[in-house]
């Protein structure tokens, strides 16, 4: 009995931390991915690099409100900042609200 016991909770911790290393894979892509969008996103105007931060974060079914990501362009430099609040589920039954920060900074030669 102690061993299914055990085995059990093995499942609940490896099944926790699946998800929440999950949302943080997710989390780091679409970080990845926004910063590509800055770097490259040099010569564009600031709301249509928030519209392709918007399509990225739709894309990876993140719950990202379009007022809480900011893109700001201050001389040779674009700061895209956000927060988001994710559910994750970490036993059957059991969710928990994860927040996560965007903070991108990138350095742009014009």
């Amino acid at each position: 009995m102690r061993i299914i016991i055990k085995l059990a909770i093995a499942a609940l911790v490896i099944h926790a931390a699946y998800q929440v290393g999950s949302a943080y894979w997710d989390h780091y892509q679409f970080t990845d991915a926004v910063q590509q969008v800055a770097q490259f996103g040099e010569r564009e105007p600031i709301p249509e690099i928030k519209k392709r931060v918007m399509e990225l974060a739709a894309e990876r079914h993140l719950p990202i409100a379009e007022d809480a990501i900011s893109v700001t362009r201050l001389q040779r430099r674009i700061d895209v900042d956000g927060v988001y609040t994710r559910d994750i589920l970490l036993a059957p039954g059991y969710k928990r609200p994860w927040t996560f920060t965007v903070d991108v900074v990138v350095l742009t030669l014009n």
